[in-house]
């Protein structure tokens, strides 16, 4: 996480913001770009997001940019910039290193990759795509599952998929096997590598478009060149006018990420339009150096003056996604665009810290469909919570939430279950970051998956383990145990659970119930 220390008016106040990156590859592409396996040293994305981290250190050495004064608000400020670990993955990767046996040593690499949270990654045109004769990238999509819903790359990366929409029904039906089978997150598409650009608002796109709205999936089109912006923007109206008189539901979630839509293209206001309208978000890959510095000030400067928040409600911050296109670009490059994202210039010239909220991660993360769709238990029966407590908590200082991830360590070294995904949660809005996450299980024995919610109850003292119920939603903003809209959700915690006082007995517990 990227952390803010902000003092005005003789007062202080520390914010954390997650930082995503909204465009990477993995597999192998036919013009000789790799990226198998994301934890290969070196060469591998998280390793590539650790040199990110380390060239931003030493820019902010090098031009003490790291604290600098501004004005925010009207207010003299200043902004003083840091990097922390994400306490959820922290907290567990202390407990995997303490243990000293399986994954053990992702305490010591976790610290040079702390800045970056999460990534989306998605195939390549890969070489071996077309080996199974359901859709052309079948074998694409496995591989990516594979890797992003197993720990400890689901700690890290959000997998999309990818389909040919020439393919008709065969590309439809994948977005659907992605969705459900896969447990990926978003589509990508390539109209150029597939060769479709001039056939680019056609029926068959169009389907596969509302198919991914069906499922609230982000989908995001490559791009080359300004015609490819502007033909996509056409599609996308094509789009949402067939949604909106057809299938009216879906319109929310109808999402479209343009690609490398801002380098080459500052000061471009057809470029700028096709961007703000509504469903439509652009990544900034490509973008990087001076221009990057020139393009926030004058988008922000053309969007304000156009009075642009009317189009959809939102700023212009909104709009727009951190992505990288690792392996493609290099960790200067994002070096280079992320600096201008929190520097002074940026805030010298109106930016302000929930526009780099905005553009460094929430905006992807708002876009995924376990945040705009209900989530909740398949399973029509009730299944049992556990609470753990600790009543010798005033003695030994051990809280509950430590115990509770103690268990999932050793969980996870026992080999009995994996962690398919895991979701953040927010305390009340999307501003304030959450210790509890909502977390996509499945036993290793039995396959069977559980959404399981880690919560603290009474800090330090009461955590809880409460599987979600087939009658209640998650709530990304949380719960409150006096809020009277959440007491039906604690009478459904409360109504059938198991009482673990220590690290053995949640373990068994665990294992007992969901595994």
């Amino acid at each position: 996480m990227l952390t803010a220390t902000i003092e005005q008016d003789g007062k202080t106040r520390v914010e954390h913001l997650l930082v995503i990156d909204a465009h990477s590859h993995l597999g192998q592409d036919v013009d000789g770009a790799t990226m198998m396996n994301p934890l290969a040293p070196g060469a591998g994305t998280f390793d590539f997001w650790g040199n990110v981290q380390g060239r931003i250190k030493a820019y902010w050495e090098k031009s003490m940019e790291q604290s600098f004064t501004t004005t925010m608000d009207g207010k003299f400020t200043k902004i003083s910039w840091s990097f922390t670990p994400f306490p959820f993955t922290d907290r567990l990767y202390n407990e995997l290193e303490k243990l000293g046996k399986r994954h053990s040593d992702l305490k010591e690499k976790s610290k040079f990759y702390s800045f970056i949270d999460q990534g989306v990654c998605f195939p390549f045109q890969d070489v071996f795509r077309d080996k199974h004769p359901e859709a052309l990238y079948r074998a694409s999509n496995i591989n990516v599952s594979r890797f992003t819903t197993r720990f400890p790359f689901s700690m890290k990366l959000i997998g999309y998929g990818r389909c040919d929409p020439m393919e008709g029904q065969k590309a439809v039906n994948e977005v659907k096997y992605i969705r459900e089978t896969l447990g990926l997150r978003g589509l990508k598409l390539h109209p150029r590598s597939e060769r479709y650009i001039d056939k680019i608002t056609s029926e068959k796109v169009i389907n596969v478009l509302i198919e991914a709205a069906s499922y609230s999936m982000p989908v995001i089109f490559d791009t080359r060149g300004k015609s490819s912006i502007l033909e996509i923007g056409k599609l996308i109206r094509s789009a949402r006018n067939v949604i909106k008189s057809n299938y009216p539901d879906l319109l929310p979630h109808f999402k479209v990420i343009i690609a490398h839509f801002a380098q080459g293209n500052i000061d471009d206001y057809e470029v700028y339009n096709t961007i703000v309208q509504p469903n439509t978000y652009g990544d900034l890959s490509m973008l990087h150096g001076a221009g990057a510095g020139n393009f926030f000030e004058s988008f922000r400067r053309w969007f304000q003056s156009s009075n642009k928040k009317n189009v959809d409600n939102r700023t212009w911050s909104e709009y727009l996604l951190f992505a990288s296109d690792y392996p493609y670009f290099g960790d200067v490059h994002a070096q280079k665009l992320l600096k201008y994202i929190m520097n002074k210039q940026f805030f010298d010239t109106g930016g302000t810290i929930q526009d780099v909220r905005n553009i460094l991660g929430l905006n992807q993360l708002k876009l995924l469909p376990e945040y705009s769709t209900p989530q909740n238990q398949k399973e029509t029966k009730n299944i049992p919570s556990i609470i753990v407590s600790n009543p010798f908590y005033q003695q030994n200082k051990e809280s509950t939430y430590d115990m509770s991830i103690m268990a999932l360590a050793r969980l996870i070294v026992e080999n009995k279950f994996d962690i398919k995904k895991f979701c953040i949660q927010f305390n009340d809005s999307w501003e304030v970051l959450s210790e509890d996450v909502l977390l996509s299980t499945v036993s290793n024995k039995n396959k069977q998956e559980r959404d399981i919610l880690l919560m603290n109850l009474v800090k330090d003292q009461i955590s809880i383990f409460a599987p979600l119920q087939p009658s209640f939603e998650w709530n990304k903003f949380g719960y409150s145990y006096f809020n009277p809209g959440d007491r039906a959700f604690f009478a459904s915690v409360f109504k059938q659970n198991y009482l673990a006082t220590n690290v053995i007995k949640t373990v068994d517990t665990f294992s007992h119930i969901y595994t």
